[in-house]
C-alpha cells in the first residue's frame, strides 16, 4: 500500500494525463494539486525522469564507446581485419568503375550528338561510296543534316601520291568548320609495297617494321587533325575477303587500324560479324533472327550487295545522337 501511495505521488502527472485522455475530464488527483506537499511529489517524479533519461544515454554511450572498442582492438584476427580491408577496397573499386562506366558513356553520347546546323564527312574507297549514300540520304531528309561525301574507289593510305587523305581530310575539315564526325572506310586498297619517301627507287615491304610505322603516322595524323578541329572520328576497319590472301592481309589492317584508332582516341567499327562474318572467317551472308539469311556481299568477295551496305550505313546511323524532332522533307542539303 505504501509502496502503490508513493508512486502515485511520484507519477502524478503520468496518472492524470492518462487519465484525461481516457475519460475526458480531470481525475479526482487534480484537487491536490494545490496542496506543497503535492506538488513536491510531481517535482520529485519529473526530477527521476530525467535522471533516467540522462542514465540510460550515458549508458548507451558508454555501451557504443565499449563496442567500439572491442571492434576495433580485439574483435577481429589480423585475417579478419585484412579482408574487411579488401571488401572495403573492392566495393570502392566498383562504386569507381560504375562512375567512369558512365562517364565513358555520357563521353561517347556528347561526341556523336548531331544539331540540325552539324555535319558530317565521309572518308574513304569504293567500299565507303557503297555505304555513305545511305546514311546521308537518312540524315538529310529525317533531319535536315547536312553531309559530305568525298569518297574515292582505288584509295587508301599507302599511295598518297595518287590521293592524299590526310592532306584532303584536313583541307576539308578547314574549310568547313560545322562538320561534327568524321566517318572514315579505308583498308583494300593499302596492302602494297609503298615507295621509301628517302629513296624513290626502293620500296618498304608491306606489314614491315617501317611499312607500319609509316601506315601508322598516317591514321595518327588524322586523327590530330580531327582533335584540333574538335571533330569526333568513326573509324570503319575492313571485314574479312573471299581471297584468304587479301583476308590475311586485313586481318593485320584491322588489327593495326584498330590499336592506332584507340590510341589516338578514336572509335573502332568492326564491320565483320554485322556482315555475317565468324572472326577472320568470310561469309557472304548474316543470319537474323527469324532464321532468314541475307546476302551481304557480292560476287567478287570485296564489296557489299545493297543489303550489305544499308548494315553497314544503319549501324553508323544508329550511333548518331539526333535531334529530338525530325524535319520535314529536305534533299537538299546532301552534297
Amino acid at each position: 500500500m505504501i509502496t502503490a501511495s508513493v508512486s502515485l505521488w511520484l507519477m502524478q502527472n503520468s496518472v492524470a494525463a492518462y487519465y484525461q485522455q481516457t475519460y475526458h475530464q480531470n481525475s479526482i488527483l487534480s484537487k491536490l494539486k494545490q496542496q506543497r506537499w503535492w506538488q513536491s511529489g510531481a517535482q520529485a517524479g519529473m526530477m527521476l525522469n530525467d535522471g533516467i533519461d540522462w542514465l540510460n544515454q550515458n549508458i548507451a554511450t558508454a555501451n557504443h564507446n565499449i563496442i567500439t572498442a572491442f571492434n576495433k582492438h580485439y574483435a577481429y584476427a589480423d585475417s579478419d581485419k585484412t579482408r574487411i580491408q579488401q571488401q572495403a577496397q573492392l566495393a570502392e573499386q566498383q562504386r569507381q568503375q560504375v562512375l567512369q562506366k558512365a562517364a565513358r558513356e555520357n563521353s561517347v553520347k556528347a561526341a556523336f550528338t548531331l544539331t540540325p546546323t552539324d555535319e558530317v564527312f565521309f572518308a574513304g574507297d569504293s567500299l565507303m561510296q557503297g555505304v555513305a549514300p545511305h546514311v546521308q540520304k537518312w540524315l538529310s531528309e529525317d533531319y535536315g543534316i547536312k553531309t559530305i561525301n568525298l569518297s574515292k574507289q582505288s584509295t587508301g593510305l599507302s599511295y598518297p601520291s595518287f590521293f592524299n587523305w590526310p592532306q584532303t581530310i584536313a583541307r576539308t575539315l578547314n574549310d568547313n568548320p560545322h562538320i561534327k564526325i568524321l566517318v572514315v572506310f579505308l583498308g583494300p586498297n593499302d596492302p602494297w609495297d609503298i615507295p621509301d619517301p628517302h629513296n624513290g627507287s626502293h620500296f618498304i615491304s608491306f606489314a614491315s617494321a617501317q611499312w607500319e610505322s609509316m601506315y601508322r603516322s598516317r591514321i595518327k595524323t588524322i586523327l590530330d587533325t580531327a582533335r584540333q578541329h574538335q571533330v569526333t572520328v568513326l573509324w570503319l576497319t575492313p571485314p574479312d575477303m573471299r581471297r584468304n590472301k587479301l583476308n590475311e592481309q586485313m586481318a593485320y589492317l584491322r588489327e593495326l587500324t584498330a590499336d592506332e584508332v584507340s590510341k589516338n582516341h578514336g572509335y573502332v567499327v568492326d564491320t565483320r560479324a554485322m556482315l555475317g562474318s565468324d572472326g577472320d572467317k568470310f561469309n557472304d551472308t548474316v543470319t537474323e533472327s527469324n532464321g532468314k539469311k541475307i546476302k551481304t556481299r557480292s560476287a567478287d568477295g570485296i564489296h557489299f550487295t545493297i543489303s550489305g551496305q544499308k548494315i553497314i550505313a544503319r549501324n553508323i546511323f544508329n550511333r548518331f545522337n539526333l535531334p529530338v524532332q525530325p524535319v520535314e522533307n529536305d534533299t537538299s542539303n546532301v552534297h
